[in-house]
């Protein structure tokens, strides 16, 4: 029997100790979070070529920009047209333009077609009219697959549609020559209607009906909306049809006329995205399914935008925050640097639907912090990469790193009356300051260089504003050795009081840990911050995952995501939690992966284009983050017994409040990680009486003689249990808890529980 005592508080537990990393890897983004179904939704797609990134030299890792790609145009043609456009080394070149586009950073398809110009009464008839026939036999119209992944998927259609749902349809069109109707809608593989059909008329002779709004350059805003006839995944198809007021030839010589008319920011997407008929999501749209799934882990910051993608894998690709924010059309499509993993080892385009403006509201609808972590003036440093390190001196870095944090901040909290940024806020729908109060400088950065560079950046912004906490990066790599240098300088300018000032943490600094190593790394590493120094340099284990990849275990499917990485997580984060005084925050990493477009393994949200799948690794991490209290209790565990060894324990709770009815409660995690049963024995008396201490006599009388409602949640499976889920379908494979209550009274609050093989039990008392 294996003793568990719960006695008294020992410190204030992180406000931000659960949060949320989001990196648009495995298109997390587009084809993810981005509610907007159709792939390359601008004409602007930026890639990798992939024929260069394993090239040495100069030549490596260049752009290409392909504005057509994932279009097809069948008995119709369509030229890219805009008045700049990506070099191969990701620099903006002017190009000519026939007519003006959207916006100056904007490119869009002009359509030609040679049209029959026959009566739209045949159109669709079956008849044995010649005419008839002709519109068989030749329709002209677009087609779009949305976003399925690549590779052996490429051919696969990816507009998940579901019977009885709205769709909102959302383009910008502006008609060149001809008379023509675009008839839109969402069809099979095999063609069958999936949606309903909408219709526009595209001439600049007829006037427009009443879906469509604005004119700006002979542009027209066009929307509408759709019903799902039927539940299954489609394509998105453009007919270009004769117009209404069409008449048959009267000779050969008028069988057919030219038309002609150009084709932007085409969106197609469920009307029920996340914060729909909410004026400030008016922009990049949002998936509800998984905002939701996200919600659940209930994270007090989301991080964003990375990860490697904030330095990006060659100077030019780092991740530039004031490309993704203003109308959809102002915004710079840019490579992803996960473009290598890509089945076709390229086609990732970062479209930035989901840009900064979208980021913080997202975190204000979650009610978490926002930590956007910016490029710091050095190109990935991570093996295999191509580190570029800019000049600390040159206008550049002054202008395009120090001056980005400067304005960024700005764009979050500042005036719109007085500061310019703040006024892009603004007149993007949210006047309020989003409360930005940490920043990150850099990712996964390291060396002399870089603390010289995270010094210019993060003196700048304390001249500033104070109060804003840095975060300083320890490299990528979580051993002693390689943070040296990070900790050093940290724990220096936390003992000199040079850091922020009251800053939200009350930490002067912060410093950003990462590790992907196996599960029983995680294990062994439950007391790996027992001992580290409470100096006002705290941590951020900004990324984690026991995914094996330190350890040189093969990134497999099969091995991806199973129990016993969630387990080794788990043991991982009972000591993060005992530990909440210097452990100010912690995020797995990557959060979503779209199946089968993964280019890393092990995932915590995996989905498809209809389903989500939260994976047992989430299952272990929502246990802690949704029962986290105020105060972290003492644990102490009896380790005679061998079986003991692999017990991992941590407590949180709070205490009723004087003026409510709120009860006092205790969260303890238990994580067995181990193939045999354990008998414990749980003493939670200890805990109460130190509450009685802050009350008066009569309410410890209370506390002490109160009934304890203990609620126990167990989660347990084999080692190499997993979840999955394929490209259609749902989720299988799902843990199922089992749950019991149990109620004791305070003078006898001892519990003798049974805990399972390898299993994670929370034990949630309230009286």
């Amino acid at each position: 029997m294996v003793r568990i005592t719960i006695s008294d508080p020992t410190h204030r537990t992180s406000e931000r100790l659960y949060g949320v990393f989001f990196e648009d890897i495995n298109h997390s983004a587009d084809g993810g979070l981005n509610a907007n179904m159709v792939n390359n939704y601008s004409f602007d797609g930026v890639y990798l070529n992939h024929h260069t990134w394993r090239i040495s030299g100069a030549d490596r890792w260049r752009t290409e920009a392909d504005p057509l790609r994932f279009w097809s145009f069948t008995n119709c043609s369509a030229e890219s047209c805009g008045i700049e456009i990506r070099g191969e080394h990701g620099q903006m070149l002017a190009t000519e333009c026939p007519d003006a586009p959207v916006h100056a950073h904007s490119r869009y398809a002009r359509i030609t077609a040679a049209m029959p110009h026959y009566s739209t009464a045949f159109v669709g008839n079956t008849s044995d009219s010649a005419d008839a026939a002709d519109a068989s036999d030749s329709p002209v119209f677009i087609e779009n697959l949305g976003y399925n992944g690549g590779g052996d998927n490429a051919d696969e259609p990816a507009f998940s549609i579901v019977a009885g749902h709205s769709y909102d349809i959302d383009f910008e069109l502006r008609p060149v020559d001809g008379n023509v109707t675009l008839a839109i809608n969402v069809i099979s593989a095999d063609g069958s209607p999936l949606t309903e059909t909408a219709r526009f008329d595209c001439s600049a002779a007829v006037s427009w009906t009443d879906s469509t709004v604005g004119s700006n350059n002979g542009w027209r805003h066009c929307t509408a909306q759709v019903r799902g006839l039927a539940t299954d995944y489609g394509k998105l198809h453009i007919a270009i049809e004769p117009a209404p007021d069409a008449t048959a030839p009267t000779d050969d010589d008028a069988a057919n006329i030219d038309i002609a008319f150009d084709l932007d920011l085409v969106q197609f997407m469920d009307a029920d995205y996340w914060g729909a008929n909410d004026p400030k999501w008016r922009y990049g749209k949002l998936r509800r399914d998984l905002v939701e799934t996200i919600k659940a882990l209930h994270p007090t910051f989301m991080r964003f935008p990375g990860g490697c993608i904030v330095e990006g894998v060659t100077p030019g690709n780092e991740y530039r925050w004031k490309d993704t924010i203003g109308s959809l059309a102002a915004r710079r499509p840019q490579y992803s640097i996960w473009s290598f993993k890509m089945p076709d080892g390229s086609s990732y385009c970062q479209s930035y639907q989901i840009g900064f403006y979208e980021y913080f509201c997202l975190c204000e609808d979650l009610g978490a912090k926002p930590l956007p972590t910016l490029f710091a003036g050095i190109a990935c440093q991570s093996p295999g990469r191509d580190p570029r390190h800019m000049d600390i001196d040159s206008e550049a870095f002054q202008r395009n790193v120090v001056q980005d944090y400067l304005d960024l901040i700005e764009f979050a909290n500042g005036d719109p009356n007085t500061s310019p940024w703040a006024a892009v806020r603004r007149d993007m729908g949210h006047p309020e300051p989003f409360g930005l109060d940490m920043i990150g400088v850099g990712n996964e950065n390291f060396g002399a260089d870089y603390v010289a560079k995270f010094t210019r950046i993060s003196d700048a912004i304390h001249e500033r504003y104070p109060q804003m906490l840095c975060i300083m990066s320890a490299g990528l790599f979580p051993f002693q050795l390689p943070m040296k240098r990070t900790w050093d300088y940290a724990r220096k300018t936390a003992s000199a009081g040079t850091g922020a000032k009251d800053s939200a943490t009350g930490d002067a600094i912060i410093v950003d840990e990462h590790s992907y190593h196996s599960a029983q790394w995680f294990e062994s590493q439950a007391r790996r911050f027992d001992d580290y120094p409470r100096c006002g340099a705290g941590v951020y284990f900004g990324e984690y995952s026991a995914n094996g990849y330190f350890a040189g275990q093969p990134q497999t499917e099969q091995g991806a995501n199973t129990w016993k990485s969630a387990l080794g997580e788990a043991a991982f984060l009972t000591g993060c939690e005992r530990n909440s005084d210097v452990v100010k925050m912690t995020s797995y990493a990557p959060l979503l992966a779209h199946i089968p477009a993964k280019g890393w393994a092990q995932n915590l949200i995996e989905f498809n284009p209809a389903h989500v799948n939260p994976t047992l690794n989430y299952e272990a991490e929502q246990l802690f983050s949704a029962h986290v209290g105020e105060w972290t209790y003492q644990v102490d565990v009896e380790r005679d017994a061998a079986a003991a060894q692999h017990l991992y324990v941590s407590a949180t709770g709070s205490s009723a409040t004087d003026d409510s009815t709120a009860q006092a409660c205790r969260y303890i995690k238990i994580v067995n990680t181990c193939a045999t049963a354990v008998d414990v024995t749980l003493e939670i008396e200890r805990g109460l009486v130190a509450l009685g201490r802050s009350m008066d006599d009569a309410d410890n009388g209370k506390a002490r003689n109160a009934t304890i409602r203990l609620e126990i949640e167990t989660l347990s499976a084999t080692p190499d249990a997993k979840t999955t889920i394929s490209y259609r379908g749902e989720a299988q494979g799902a843990i199922v808890p089992e749950r019991r209550t149990v109620s004791l009274p305070t003078p006898n609050s001892l519990l003798a529980m049974k805990i399972k093989p390898y299993s994670l039990v929370l034990v949630t008392a309230r009286w």
